[in-house]
């Protein structure tokens, strides 16, 4: 069935009047021209109750779309500073450096070409934000003008920064991610009671829809697939005690894969497309242990790659050989892991360099370098070549304070 607009509504309005025709020398009393001026009104009613009720049922509709969170027209941000960049480097990083709840998010020149530059500065806490793979789009949570916590658009290159999205007023934006093209964006929508789940907008204009909505606990969102076609988020599935499962969320055709239990995972380009890894797994030290997976996309067929006693902290695919790197702690503190590379079909995983404190490590765009953070004199942050030790930048506050036993 059709669905009109309001302007089509108007038109038909417009054309039911005209209907009703009247001549020049005015209503005579004559029954012919009665009766039909009579059966004129009496069609032009009817079709107007018809018209009527038509917009009820779109007024209906649009109320039913304004119970989800508002979108917020692009407003200047009042809760992110920033600082315009001339270019993004070859090599980059993105580093926020947060020892409270003051962030700092400085853009790292990885060729060592130039010191750090911070870009933005804003206040909720660390991993309150997400760049896109050009390094060209940032999206962050921060205090909101209408809700606790809204989404903001960074824009390095120009030094923007605007409102994205603005909930409702006990709504709170947590786990901003952008998809690596840097069109969409992801988010969890917390309440002052539970969560309304996981959200998806367009960049472009702001708008969002609900993707998830939970059914029992809240989930948790991990991020998009390096083609920016799939959520992932991991939720508790009934009757299952291995833990939390893995979903992959197509946002374009609505498809929902469970990936089976996992607490962490990693996309690549080919086949096998998603890594996975269930922390707790086979490993001696039980909760520190870890069972790793591949998973196929096409088949939805899950593959044990191996089990191991250290925790994985962190996957991440190479993007150029058939190997992944991941951190692994044999006591959870965060400042006591050290970087490991293993081949699919490899019998052994192999240590990167010599460090001990890595808080996170990912790849060259070419696969032919390591980079690690690892924890410097104080509060703080190094950027080193993970394999040589060669020191890359120093990033002031940015060793986490968590207390290791």
């Amino acid at each position: 069935m059709k669905s009109y607009d309001e302007r089509e509504l108007s038109s038909a309005l417009r054309s039911l009047a005209g209907t009703i025709e009247v001549p020049a020398s005015g209503l005579r009393p004559a029954h012919g021209t009665r009766f039909n001026l009579v059966t004129g009104l009496a069609g032009a009613a009817l079709a107007l109750l018809v018209v009527v009720a038509a917009i009820a049922a779109i007024n209906n509709a649009r109320s039913a779309i304004g119970n989800q969170p508002p979108t917020t027209p692009r407003t200047p941000s009042k809760s992110v500073q920033t600082t315009a960049v001339g270019s993004i480097p070859r090599e980059f990083a993105y580093v926020d450096a947060s020892p409270g709840r003051d962030v700092n998010l400085w853009l790292v020149d990885l060729t060592g070409a130039a010191q750090p530059v911070s870009v933005a500065r804003w206040s909720s806490g660390s991993n309150t934000f997400s760049a896109s793979r050009d390094g060209k789009t940032i999206i962050v949570a921060a205090p909101g003008e209408k809700s606790v916590i809204a989404l903001h658009l960074v824009q390095p290159l120009t030094g923007e920064a605007t409102v994205l999205f603005e909930g409702p007023p006990d709504g709170r934006v947590v786990y901003p991610q952008v998809s690596p093209d840097g069109k969409r964006f992801a988010f969890m929508l917390f309440r002052q009671q539970g969560t309304d789940g996981i959200w998806v907008g367009d960049i472009s204009d702001g708008s969002v829809r609900q993707l998830h909505a939970p059914a029992r606990e809240d989930p948790t969102l991990f991020g998009w697939s390096d083609d920016s076609q799939w959520v992932t988020y991991s939720e508790p599935v009934d009757a299952d005690v291995r833990g939390p499962h893995i979903f992959l969320h197509n946002v374009s055709d609505g498809r929902r894969i469970d990936a089976g239990p996992g607490s962490r995972i990693s996309w690549r380009a080919r086949a096998p497309r998603v890594l996975t890894a269930l922390i707790g797994g086979k490993g001696n030290q039980g909760a520190f242990g870890a069972t790793l997976y591949t998973f196929d996309l096409t088949s939805q067929r899950r593959t044990e790659l191996l089990s191991i006693d250290p925790g994985v902290e962190a996957l991440a695919w190479s993007p150029a050989r058939d190997e992944f790197l991941y951190l692994a702690t044999d006591t959870g503190c965060s400042f006591q892991r050290s970087i490991w590379v293993r081949s699919l079909g490899a019998a052994d995983a192999k240590q990167i360099g010599s460090i001990q404190t890595a808080q996170a490590a990912w790849w060259s765009s070419d696969g032919g370098t390591i980079y690690a953070l690892v924890a410097g004199s104080g509060t703080e942050g190094i950027i080193v070549n993970a394999a040589t030790g060669q020191t890359i930048a120093t990033i002031p506050d940015t060793r986490r304070t968590f207390p290791c036993p």
